[in-house]
């Protein structure tokens, strides 16, 4: 029997999990190709996260405290976004889509933020 392998990332990206067909009693149906318990197993843990993807981290977790940020640092911040766009860009449409519009928009939140202090003085 052919194995089956389905990868898939838990919320925080640790492990990849290994799913194969069994032959278990409860029948033939699809679902009885499966284990009940025993069908997954988490094999080795996945690769370490990307270093873009704890970057984009990091810079979207400073949006809460903005406001409290300095001229130096919201700016500083947005310097990283534009050297992080291009590494967005080289990946896949779906990944690409859902990033570029996340930094955009940390993006555009720093750069707002940016203006108004400055205007403020």
């Amino acid at each position: 029997m052919a194995f089956i392998r389905i990868l898939f990332t838990l919320l925080t990206g640790l492990f990849t999990v290994v799913a194969t067909p069994s032959t278990s009693p409860y029948g033939t149906g699809p679902a009885a190709k499966w284990e009940r318990t025993a069908g997954f197993n988490i094999v080795q843990p996945a690769c370490a996260e990307e270093p873009w993807r704890k970057e984009i981290a990091d810079i979207c977790s400073r949006t809460d405290d903005s406001m409290s940020l300095s001229k130096a640092e919201l700016q500083s911040l947005i310097e990283r976004c534009d050297k992080l766009k291009p590494v967005i860009e080289s990946l896949e449409e779906t990944p690409r889509k859902v990033y570029r519009k996340r930094l955009q928009m940390c993006r555009e939140l720093f750069a707002f933020v940016l203006q108004s202090k400055e205007q403020a003085k």
